[in-house]
């Protein structure tokens, strides 16, 4: 009784206690079946007695769950006289990564019957599961992700031990020197100590089937009279699969809670989802897109994943699609991804450490496509900047700020509960459980709902390969062949030949973007915009782009341009190859404009800082175009449009069928998902 929780010591004190079923030295075995979880009558009658703990969560679980039979192990562990053999213990409805893993996402999501609940109702899955065992080391923030596992019952299976090394030279002995202690190199050090002490110490004793893992976080929270960036790291290591070597999922997250309190407490959520996730399911995009599953919006912010080992494939983890899935989910409002010259891969990094004391030149757009007047205005803008510098200052940084705000979903389509309901209408579609829906066959199920000719057009949009099939997971966007996760690839792709820094950027407008970046730097920031036929008065001092803000323009401006953000605007360049720097804004935004000039918040790119080949008419004809201005061409039928684009951005947008509908005036991609998923909600209900 010492080693167990409260909930299990009163479920055996009601055994004990129980009716003629139980009485006697030698108890009548239980007949043990899976209990559905809204159904205790059968155990009160059993036990007659007060039932508590774990139990008592587990009966708090919605109805619709499928029945388990977790519950039975865990008596079956913990009476030995009501042993029966191995293989009727285990449980054949746990969605364990160890026995049989589904197939496809769409299978994974379905198995997570937890996702919604709270985080003592996953830590209860989790310590149900006897081949589950491992250690908590927790430092900065309290310790709410051990006491969540500790005091959701059944914890005695699951949690080998909890401390927190919070003093720097208790953490030192315990884990190794450090040179700082919330980063990711102390999280390494404390996951790799504690995994190989579970290894080393019990590994023998636990056995070969029981799946190790090693959880740890080292966060920077509120402190008294401290206005420091609330920040850190949660990671995991852990084996995939019994016998195999570990695997690790690693995440940076920001605190934007007012009080440690409320820091720790969000950290506890963000905790258990990650042990559980990574214990129930093995796809990163499903792991990353749940992360903040039942925790409100703006509390945390995963701005960084990182995933290794055999539990993840190579060809499993595409940082791109995380990240844009991370944007899409609000898990962060944007991600940064590098070029990784090793690899030749684009890879996240952690903003904090990105643009720590970098000066940066940044340019917003939504590279639909990409132009060489892209990469020409903020190549012109950091000569400037960086002409400006002392010679001791760091490396301007330019960054491609990729825009897709408009993939972030609303309020309707982000809960888990829709999520589900979508993803069960999707499979119950699937008949013949192949996961494959014929055009044909997905145009009926939308029928229910739309006009037939809307309904054919819709299942034709997402067949994106153009076979006349799709797969469920392409219906739910967790595949990399989803419409709008294609032309986000695509997209992406056309920038990956300039080896530039790409921020995915969920962040609506400039003011909200300057704001973000200004959280990691306190070097120049400026915002990169011109060329073409670019117009300022549209672009920049347009009140129509402030109604959001009570203030209009006046309050976006001064959010815009406060601390060290600045604008500069490269020269025009019309349709006949004439370079100008002339400004035309009219009326009282006319002496705004002024102004900022004045105060050198606005600034024109002279022509010592633009390229020679576009200074010159008769050189600068793929420097006139912008992305407009191929979509335009595009829809004349001429070809005239792909002396604008670089060769790799003219390749892609000839296979996409995307872009042609883009062109084409049709839908576009997430308007195709989004009414998709309209179709699917209403066919789930």
């Amino acid at each position: 009784l010492s080693r167990m929780s409260a909930g299990e010591v009163a479920f055996v004190t009601g055994l004990q206690t129980a009716g003629p079923g139980l009485s006697g030295s030698k108890p009548k075995p239980l007949q043990r079946r899976p209990v559905e979880a809204a159904d205790t009558s059968s155990l009160a009658r059993c036990s007659g007695a007060v039932v508590g703990g774990a139990f008592l969560a587990c009966s708090k679980r919605r109805r619709h769950r499928a029945p388990r039979q977790a519950f039975g192990k865990f008596l079956g562990n913990m009476f030995p006289w009501l042993d029966e053999k191995k293989e009727d213990r285990q449980d054949t409805s746990s969605p364990s990564r160890g026995s049989s893993p589904p197939t496809r996402s769409s299978e994974e999501v379905m198995e997570l019957k937890d996702l919604g609940s709270s985080a003592f109702d996953k830590a209860l899955q989790v310590n149900l599961d006897n081949t589950i065992y491992g250690s908590f080391a927790e430092i900065g923030a309290g310790q709410e992700v051990s006491r969540t596992f500790l005091t959701a019952g059944a914890a005695a299976g699951t949690v080998a031990r909890s401390l927190s090394a919070y003093d720097m030279q208790i953490s030192d002995v315990t884990y190794g020197k450090a040179k700082r202690y919330v980063t990711q190199e102390r999280l390494d050090q404390m996951l790799k100590t504690e995994y190989d002490t579970l290894e080393a110490s019990i590994r023998e004793e636990k056995g070969k089937e029981t799946r190790f893992f090693a959880f740890a976080t080292t966060l920077a929270a509120k402190a008294y009279m401290s206005n420091r960036e609330c920040e850190g790291w949660v990671g995991m290591t852990f084996q995939h699969e019994a016998g195999a070597a570990p695997s690790s999922v690693q995440l940076h997250v920001r605190m934007c809670d007012e009080t440690a309190q409320l820091q720790g407490e969000a950290i506890g959520r963000l905790g258990t989802n990650l042990i559980y996730l990574c214990n129930f399911a093995k796809d990163p995009v499903v792991i990353t897109s749940f992360l903040l599953d039942a925790i409100e919006e703006g509390r945390l912010e995963v701005d960084f994943v990182q995933f290794d080992g055999p539990g993840f494939p190579e060809e499993t983890v595409d940082y791109r699609l995380l990240a844009m899935k991370m944007v899409e989910f609000k898990v962060a409002p944007s991600v940064l991804l590098v070029y990784d010259e090793k690899s030749q891969l684009y890879i996240q990094a952690v903003p904090n450490n990105a643009f720590y004391k970098r000066p940066v030149v940044v340019q917003r757009s939504r590279f639909k496509p990409v132009t060489f007047a892209h990469q020409e205005v903020l190549q012109a803008a950091a000569k400037k900047l960086k002409s400006e510098l002392s010679s001791d200052s760091r490396e301007v940084m330019q960054i491609l700020d990729f825009q897709i705000d408009d993939i972030v979903r609303p309020a309707n389509l982000l809960g888990t509960e829709g999520r589900l309901r979508r993803t069960k209408a999707a499979v119950q579609a699937d008949i013949d459980g192949d996961g494959l829906l014929s055009v044909d066959a997905l145009a009926n199920v939308f029928g229910a709902q739309l006009e037939a000719d809307d309904a054919k057009q819709l299942a034709k949009d997402l067949d994106v390969n153009g076979i006349g099939k799709v797969t469920v997971d392409q219906v739910l966007g967790w595949t990399p062949q989803c419409v709008n996760n294609v032309e986000f690839l695509d997209r992406f792709r056309m920038l990956e030949s300039l080896k530039l820094p790409v921020l995915v950027s969920g962040v609506g407008s400039d003011s909200e973007l300057s704001s973000y970046l200004a959280r990691y730097t306190t070097q120049p920031i400026v915002l990169a915009v011109g060329g073409g036929n670019y117009d300022i008065a549209r672009g920049i001092f347009n009140e129509n782009l402030y109604r959001e803000y009570n203030g209009g323009m006046l309050e976006a401006f001064g959010k815009l341009f406060a601390g060290n953000v600045r604008i500069f605007q490269y020269p025009n360049i019309g349709a006949d190859g004439a370079v100008s720097s002339e400004v035309e804004i009219s009326g009282s935004k006319a002496d705004l404009h002024r102004y900022l000039v004045g105060e050198k918040k606005i600034a024109a790119i002279e022509p010592g800082f633009v390229d020679s080949f576009a200074l010159s008419q008769d050189s600068n004809e793929s420097f006139r175009g912008q992305s407009e201005d191929v979509v335009s061409l595009m829809k004349e039928g001429s070809s005239e449009w792909e002396k604008y684009v670089p060769d790799e951005a003219a390749g892609i947008i000839k296979k996409s069928s995307w872009f042609q509908r883009y062109a084409d005036g049709g839908a576009s991609s997430q308007e195709v998902i989004y009414k998709v998923f309209e179709v699917l909600d209403k066919v789930g209900e």
